[in-house]
């Protein structure tokens, strides 16, 4: 047994160092390739680890998670995929804990006669209160819901068994069935059946979070389209839209608009890669009326502009973006105008860090050559003017990747959930698809993070 745990584990190990490794030598670029790798190989940890319960799972999967971003602290969407399989667990963990407590109030309410009057307010805090799933994050509208005190204490009796088995709905379904298994391990007693129970519980425990990841995956692979989706609601009939450089989320939300409406696009170049000349091209076969400006001329042209729409490489806590270098100038200039700014994210790339954190503030930096060839004779002339003795070229050339846009700048993120929302509801999406104990994975990652990065 420990042999086999001992082969399991090496394996794993050797694939994680693999993706470490394709992602420090940048065999593995952008943010999408950076979160398929990344809830794959959770995914084969998940289902071949030979751990014994879900606490122990977890602290693994932490652990390589921790690993991996600390290979390529830049993108935020490992840890963010990392939050998400964690807060998976951490799901399946409590769904086990409320079974255990339904089976407790089910077998000290049969000796009363009558339950204990609990408050609104009680009864909302309390997870195990009915046999039903209390959403993920609590709100006003959950947590002061007055229900029906004889309904209550109805359900904390028999009917719960009977609710658990209820199937209503794709994920009601999911929970009634887990409910009802964590009730029958728990009704076969504490004596001969507990590691048996426990066994059984965690292979219940491990399927499920299998079966959420593999969610994860379907949510990652249809991403564009679902961003996409909500095209016609934002676009609409005879507008001028401005965007930025080359964003393949971009271009399909605009294929998608086109279906519906006729409107016509400003691109701008994005130096130094000039990639607004691929973004405009694609558009052209489009048959979606196109204009390509330099990126200087984006002031000028925002008094013609209905809406700017730009892609993110992250979505932070405060409802500010990191995106492409010179995305934020044009967010500036469409403040100045009154142009609202629509940022298209999936929510995948929603991270629960500050842009003042560690790590999330720095730049990393392209090849300096973008900007100016080795060959350029500034070069040279450079290199001869210096000082032998000179520790520091006399010219120096940056290439930083990617911009700060704060949150005052933006208008409307929409992302794959949903239609839109502001960047002061970012803070509710967080506590939808990440638990706060998992904000911060853990402080070496912290230290790693705060690193200079350069290239």
């Amino acid at each position: 047994m420990a042999s086999s745990r001992g082969r399991a584990n090496a394996a794993l190990a050797e694939k994680a160092d693999v993706l470490c490794l394709k992602l420090k030598q940048r065999q593995i670029v952008g943010s999408y390739a950076a979160a398929k790798g990344t809830v794959d190989l959770l995914k084969q940890l998940v289902s071949s680890t030979k751990v014994g319960s879900a606490q122990e799972l977890l602290e693994e999967v932490r652990a390589v998670g921790v690993k991996v971003q600390e290979a390529r602290p830049i993108e935020l969407v490992i840890g963010n995929v990392v939050r998400r399989v964690l807060h998976i667990i951490r799901e399946e963990m409590d769904q086990t804990e409320e079974a255990a407590g339904l089976f407790e109030r089910e077998s000290t309410a049969a000796d009363s006669s009558a339950p204990a009057r609990e408050g609104g307010l009680s009864r909302a805090l309390s997870k195990s209160t009915t046999g039903q799933r209390w959403s993920r994050s609590f709100s006003l509208h959950n947590l002061l819901d007055q229900q029906d005190f004889d309904n209550d204490a109805a359900r904390a009796v028999g009917p719960a068994k009977a609710a658990a088995k209820a199937d209503g709905g794709p994920e009601a379904g999911r929970v009634g069935k887990r409910a009802q298994q964590h009730m029958d391990a728990f009704g076969r007693g504490k004596g001969e059946a507990g590691e048996e129970r426990a066994v059984e519980d965690f292979a219940a425990q491990r399927q499920a979070v299998l079966e959420g990841i593999a969610d994860l995956i379907d949510e990652l692979k249809d991403i564009d389209a679902s961003i996409a989706a909500n095209a016609p609601e934002h676009i609409h009939a005879n507008e001028v839209v401005l965007t930025f450089g080359y964003s393949r989320t971009v271009l399909k939300f605009l294929k998608r608009a086109k279906e519906k409406r006729d409107f016509q696009v400003v691109v701008a170049e994005g130096l130094p890669s000039s990639s607004g000349l691929r973004m405009a091209a694609e558009l052209d076969k489009l048959q979606i009326r196109t204009t390509i400006i330099a990126d200087s001329m984006c002031y000028a042209m925002m008094a013609r502009a209905n809406k700017v729409i730009i892609s993110a490489h992250a979505l932070l806590a405060d409802g500010g973006v990191m995106a492409s270098v010179g995305t934020s100038i044009l967010a500036a200039a469409a403040r100045r105008h009154n142009v609202p700014v629509v940022v298209l994210a999936g929510i995948y790339k929603l991270s629960p860090n500050f842009p003042h954190e560690p790590g999330v503030t720095f730049n990393e930096f392209g090849d300096p050559s973008e900007i100016l060839s080795f060959s350029d004779e500034a070069v040279v002339a450079a290199e001869r003017a210096a000082p032998s003795n000179e520790e520091k070229p006399m010219l120096q050339v940056h290439n930083p990747l990617f911009d700060y846009i704060p949150p005052e700048r933006i208008s409307l993120f929409v992302t794959d959930h949903g239609h839109g929302f502001m960047p002061s509801y970012v803070y509710r999406q967080l506590s939808e698809f990440y638990a706060k104990q998992d904000y911060s994975l853990s402080k070496s990652l912290e230290a790693a993070l705060s690193l200079p990065s350069s290239r």
